[in-house]
């Protein structure tokens, strides 16, 4: 039986052409992880396991960057830029019906479950690296957030946005 970290070595290894794909958590969770670990089976296998966890416990969101139409740049002040899915599934229904050929990221949240709303903290709020899984720190809580900050980044700032269930 395969584990996380051959299904992801298949597929980051198949040929030119080959359409096999892996879920899209394998993915997320692998493309959390530096570069040279992503060659490690016990790295690999460890953060897709404890992604799972979180995701099973309710501590993960999908993120979305809702563009304007005239294509203004935007940034997390801006309401309604950041789009908060409580789960892939909440995602997909918002997409077939605003965005069908729309993509969201998911993302760990520190400090329990995303409930109302989520505190988003990146060093680059203009930036649209929304696929990096540095762009953004995600906290459960305004406290959290703060906490981390403080610990972090002093001059850093938060935004909150709500979570779609």
């Amino acid at each position: 039986m395969s584990d996380a970290f051959d299904q992801w070595v298949e597929w980051r290894h198949k040929a030119p052409g080959d359409r096999r794909s892996i879920p899209a958590e394998l993915y997320a969770a692998v493309m959390s992880l530096p570069e040279t670990d992503r060659s490690d089976r016990q790295r690999v296998n460890e953060v897709v396991r404890s992604h799972d966890e979180a995701r099973r416990e309710g501590r993960t969101v999908w993120l979305y960057l809702d563009y304007d139409e005239a294509g203004a740049p935007r940034t997390m002040e801006d309401p309604g830029w950041v789009k908060v899915f409580a789960s892939a599934d909440v995602a997909e229904r918002w997409f077939k019906e605003n965005d069908p050929e729309g993509v969201a990221w998911e993302y760990e949240v520190e400090g329990g479950r995303a409930r109302g709303s989520v505190w988003l903290c990146s060093r680059d709020p203009a930036s649209r690296a929304i696929g990096d899984p540095d762009w953004a720190k995600l906290f459960a809580s305004i406290k959290a957030a703060e906490k981390w900050l403080e610990d972090n980044d002093p001059m850093g700032k938060i935004w909150e946005h709500p979570v779609q269930e």
